[in-house]
């Protein structure tokens, strides 16, 4: 009883599962999004043998300000492979971008509250993830454009971890060792082995299997490059007691590691003490390379010329399914610009022309290629195909001959799986069918295909020629059983790789004889004619190039983004164009409104020019100067700044320009006040020489923080005030004119208060154009109102 206590405590340790925590990492400030070039991306690396990987993310905000906080919505796309090719604003994507989220897309909405948020994937695909994340999008049009100091200054961050539950020392089986394992009732235990680049597919043989008392069943699981669970596997088989053969196929990905799950099921109890279960197991690893004298595919010879081509066999375990393909393993050719880089046959880099690949309607054509994780996935993959031109010389004269109307090219594209072109127009993969990314006929001499930041891995492309009418082709359950059993019995019984790859075409034949299975012999859904035959050439093209294809539209402009170390290419479009490529301007303004924008802003500067004439005219030169710099100065900023970049002009620098402006509107507000408190000659120049230097240095710290507005505003205040305090106990009597103090100071006040309410508090992106030049106008017509005349005050009040 000790013993056996023993072994089930080491069977335990051996097999059982630990969380630990892999990363923290904590975000930059996150931008509200305008394009993907607000976004953030947090990269993940999640480890072989994960079981379940948690990512857990929490947003705060940090106060710059005395305000509180609000809580803000904040958004996170999380993606296997590859940036997350997202569209939050909702603008449309190209029509030629395929397949955009080849791997699952998980996204998720939170709030800057601190409260925790999780996504959990169970039996994570290992290697790298990435999440980006950023202020939730919102029409900009209706963003308020608030001053420093009279908003809450916050700034929105997000913390995020990576647990991982791992599978501990899982055990390293290798081909044709007999595996003898003794698991627990609803145990799970794991083994890994590694499939060489030659294999396709491998066959399991349960060689012995017990089961104890209180087990019903046995269940095997298969994945691919990670370990299985409920939720994800490639295969599953159930064996009872009473199973009639203890033998299966199933394919396998070359050069991959993969997982098997062997459980002992008992729904009713987990007693562990009423025996122990026994399996006995042993792989084969096989290979559907066809041998150089296969006569049947002959045909495959004459079709391709590359170097590094493979005649192969394609089979789903059907007899309907049994395809012969040519695999073309491209070489890649790259650029030292970033994301410049294309694939191509070995023979076409020889000799720099596009070589032409062959085909018939029965086979299919495949393009391996390899995308790397850290310089290929930040650009635009593109696959193109086109039917080679046909020329024949007719009466000594060249003619152009046309594909048949009939010729159609199904073509498909994906990452760590093969996809098989099916009529009419969809791609199969495990059963699973979707749409076709290419389809090129008569009509459609040329296709191509973009993906957007591809994932890092191996990539298939496949294309297939059919020809002919499509006639339902109907194949029953008993004829694909027979198959399975014939095929798996001849690969259990071939001595040698070589035997073995007679089996398919051997038990395919043997089944297509039967009387009851003669409708099986099919192409697809498409019972195959073998009195058609048609073949054509096509040209192709695989590469990538940064945002799409190596450029936006001409209302955005291609940049390389920096972020957690991923770099990739996005287009930042301007004149609120949206979309990948710029192209959306269903929100863009219309030119006459980028014209009227800046006529408005340039034009209503010129309100100043009275202000400066009528300061001159009452002898306030420093005044009038002061003015006048405001209107040039302000003048040029607005007509650098405004335009949506497409109509602006810039005399020097915007950062020149703007400083220019923003000193400026702080000066002339300094000596206007100045200017009322009426000081003697020699304290007024102290003032404004003072108030220069001092304006500009805070001008140049920070010129657009609400107390440099207020700073000049209080002191001036604070010196106008004295001074008419002294006058007044000087002579005490009223020494401004009645009409001065009862008229221009309160109409002055007014409007400088209704001009500043908009200033700070309702401009909005959409309205900027409107609200500030009113502001302009307002300001100048203020000046020139509590300007003082020559006889506003008592001209022998001096202090």
């Amino acid at each position: 009883m000790i013993s056996k206590l023993l072994i089930f405590l080491c069977i335990i340790v051996s097999s059982c599962c630990n969380d630990q925590i892999l990363l923290r990492t904590r975000t930059s400030f996150l931008e509200r999004y305008r394009g993907y070039s607000n976004v953030i991306i947090v990269h993940f690396k999640v480890p072989q043998n994960t079981l379940l990987a948690s990512f857990k993310f929490m947003a705060d905000e940090t106060r710059m300000s005395i305000f509180d906080c609000p809580s803000r919505n904040v958004s996170l796309f999380l993606k296997y492979g590859s940036p997350p090719v997202i569209n939050p604003d909702g603008s449309p994507f190209p029509k030629i971008f395929k397949n955009i989220t080849r791997s699952k897309l998980y996204a998720s909405n939170f709030q800057t509250d601190k409260k925790e948020v999780y996504i959990n994937i169970t039996s994570p695909e290992p290697g790298s993830y990435y999440a980006a994340t950023f202020l939730s999008y919102r029409d900009p049009r209706f963003n308020s454009i608030t001053q420093q100091g009279l908003s809450p200054s916050c700034y929105a961050s997000v913390e995020a971890m990576l647990y991982a539950r791992k599978i501990e020392l899982p055990i390293i089986i290798t081909e044709n060792d007999v595996i003898e394992v003794s698991p627990l009732t609803n145990e799970n235990r794991y083994f890994k082995f590694f499939v060489p680049n030659i294999n396709d597919h491998s066959i399991m043989t349960i060689q012995e299997l017990s089961f104890s008392k209180d087990a019903e069943s046995l269940l095997v699981q298969i994945e691919t490059g990670r370990p299985p669970s409920e939720e994800s596997f490639q295969n599953e088989e159930v064996f009872y007691p009473n199973t009639s053969y203890l033998s299966f196929q199933f394919s396998v990905t070359p050069a991959t590691w993969h997982y098997i799950k062997i459980k002992i099921q008992n729904t009713t109890t987990q007693n562990i003490l009423e025996g122990l279960s026994v399996v006995r197991f042993r792989l084969r690893l096989l290979s559907n390379i066809l041998p150089p004298d296969t006569s049947s595919y002959s045909v495959l010879e004459n079709e391709t010329s590359s170097e590094n081509s493979t005649f192969k066999l394609f089979h789903n375990n059907k007899v309907t399914d049994m395809i012969p393909y040519i695999q073309y393993d491209l070489l890649r050719e790259a650029s030292t610009d970033s994301f410049v880089f294309s694939f191509e046959l070995i023979e076409e880099m020889d000799s720099n022309i596009a070589i032409p690949l062959n085909m018939t309607n029965e086979h299919f054509s495949l393009l391996k290629f390899d995308i790397y994780e850290s310089s290929d996935i930040g650009g635009t993959l593109q696959f193109i195909l086109a039917f080679k031109p046909k020329i024949s010389r007719k009466n000594a004269k060249l003619v152009w001959e046309s594909e048949p109307e009939d010729h159609v090219v199904i073509a498909c594209i994906g990452r760590q799986g093969i996809e098989i072109p099916t009529w009419p127009n969809l791609c199969v993969s495990n059963g699973v069918e979707k749409p076709a990314q290419l389809m090129l006929n008569k009509s459609v001499d040329n296709t191509s295909v973009l993906i957007p930041f591809p994932e890092s891995g191996t990539w298939y492309a496949t294309f297939k020629l059919f020809c002919g009418k499509c006639e339902s082709c109907n194949c029953s359950d008993s004829c694909h059983r027979q198959y399975q059993e014939c095929t798996l019995t001849c690969e259990l019984d071939c001595a040698d790789d070589s035997n073995c790859s007679y089996c398919f075409e051997n038990c395919r034949n043997d089944i297509l004889e039967l009387d009851d299975c003669v409708g099986c012999n099919c192409d697809g859904p498409c019972l195959k004619n073998e009195n058609v035959t048609c073949n054509s050439s096509i040209i192709f093209d695989v590469g990538s190039k940064p945002c799409l294809l190596g450029q936006c539209s001409k209302n955005g402009r291609c940049m390389f983004m920096v972020s957690d170390g991923i770099v990739f290419s996005t287009c930042v479009c301007s004149n609120r164009y949206r979309g990948w490529d710029c192209s959306d301007g269903s929100q863009a303004t219309p030119y006459c409104m980028v014209v009227l924008e800046l006529l408005l802003l340039v034009l209503s500067n010129l309100m100043f020019l009275p202000a400066s004439y009528i300061a001159f005219r009452r002898k306030y030169y420093i005044e009038s100067v002061t003015y006048f710099s405001i209107c040039f100065f302000s003048t040029f900023y607005h007509a650098c700044d405004a335009g949506e970049n497409i109509i602006s002009y810039c005399l020097v620098r915007l950062s020149a320009l703007q400083f220019g402006d923003f000193f400026c509107a702080l000066l002339a507000i300094w000596v206007t006040i100045i200017a009322i408190a009426d000081l003697s000659p020699l304290v007024t120049s102290m003032c404004h020489m003072a108030g220069a230097i001092i304006l500009a240095f805070c001008t140049n710290i920070d010129r657009t923080a609400l107390w440099i507005f207020t700073f000049p505003v209080l002191i001036g205040v604070a010196i106008m005030s004295v001074s008419w305090y002294l006058k007044y106990k000087k002579i005490r009597q009223r020494f401004v004119q009645k009409r001065y103090i009862y008229v221009n100071i309160p109409v002055g006040t007014v409007l400088v208060a209704v001009g500043l309410t908009m200033y700070a508090f309702l401009q909005t992106e959409d309205n900027y154009k409107y609200l500030h030049s009113l502001w302009h106008i307002i300001m100048a017509v203020a000046i020139i109102i509590v300007l003082p005349k020559q006889n506003t005050f008592i001209p022998d009040v001096l202090l």
